[in-house]
């Protein structure tokens, strides 16, 4: 009986590397840049896929399915997010926003 547990498990975990895997097919860019968000949707997956799926009440199979595949999706937004932001404006407004709080 443990063996099937262990198994259940596993399968529940390798469910949110498929759905990183699926997304990897429609996700612009060089192989390394698929791939590292391919790994980033499989840990979104690893860690969010027990919260989602108890709070939303569907098996943690699914929601790890459904977290690698979209949690790769989020993390290359979020990448390309990075990448486009002009860090110096961000920083500016961070400043007058704490001279303004300081009273400066």
């Amino acid at each position: 009986m443990a063996a099937i547990d262990a198994f259940d498990v596993i399968a529940a975990k390798l469910a949110g590397v498929a759905g990183a895997l699926v997304s990897m097919r429609f996700l612009q860019g060089t192989w390394p840049q698929r791939v590292s968000t391919a790994v980033c949707g499989a840990l979104i997956s690893f860690y969010a896929a027990p919260y989602v799926a108890a709070r939303v009440g569907i098996p943690e199979g699914l929601s790890g399915f459904l977290m690698g595949l979209f949690g790769m999706a989020i993390a290359s937004r979020l990448w390309e997010w990075v990448q486009t932001t002009p860090v110096a404006g961000v920083w500016q407004v961070v400043i007058d926003w704490l001279k303004k709080k300081a009273g400066v």
